[in-house]
């Protein structure tokens, strides 16, 4: 492997995306504010608390033999997530914190808010941006969900915490999505 510095990535701003679920991965991305249709910038999310890919499930079991005390390792069953704030109380962000599809939306612009949350699955591409340097990551079927309790503070944005888990997709052969190598100026 070279040392390649263009990929090396510091995440100064990004941008999360959405579209239908299983929507293609955009051929090529030229600009990150702009990925073309039928993806959606999901808004301002916070700058405090970045999004986070998340990671749970089991860990490898090594199973051995009388002969080789380590002869294999099991593959264990894991979940791979997202989790991020949106910042902005518009339609979306609501409908996705409540787990309220387009049926909740009212003629005013309020949001119903159901008894029974129920995720919404949505494809996702997340932009990580560092000056002319870009990485996209796909995922064409996540399940979106609010986590955790929305708190207000007179001092900071009010947000709304999302946890996305990725879910297998028929569209890339059943896996749960695929992550580019840096892209832009010099890569």
């Amino acid at each position: 492997m070279t040392m390649n510095a263009a990929a090396a990535i510091i995440p100064g701003t990004g941008y999360i995306y959405l579209a239908p679920a299983d929507t293609a991965k955009p051929v090529t991305i030229t600009d990150p504010l702009a990925p073309g249709s039928p993806w959606v910038n999901l808004g301002h999310t916070s700058r405090d608390n970045m999004p986070e890919f998340t990671r749970g499930g089991d860990s490898p079991t090594t199973l051995g033999s009388w002969q080789n005390s380590k002869l294999r390792q099991t593959s264990p069953d894991v979940e791979y997530g997202l989790t991020f704030q949106s910042i902005q109380a518009d339609a979306t962000s609501l409908q996705l914190y409540f787990g309220a599809g387009p049926e909740a939306m009212q003629a005013d612009g309020s949001i119903r808010i159901p008894v029974q949350p129920v995720p919404q699955i949505k494809a996702l591409l997340m932009i990580l941006v560092d000056g002319s340097h870009y990485v996209p990551l796909w995922h064409p079927r996540v399940s979106l969900l609010g986590s955790d309790a929305v708190s207000l503070d007179a001092e900071n944005w009010f947000s709304l915490p999302i946890a996305g888990t990725f879910l297998a997709s028929n569209l890339i052969g059943g896996a749960i999505g695929e992550w580019a190598t840096a892209l832009g100026a010099g890569s």
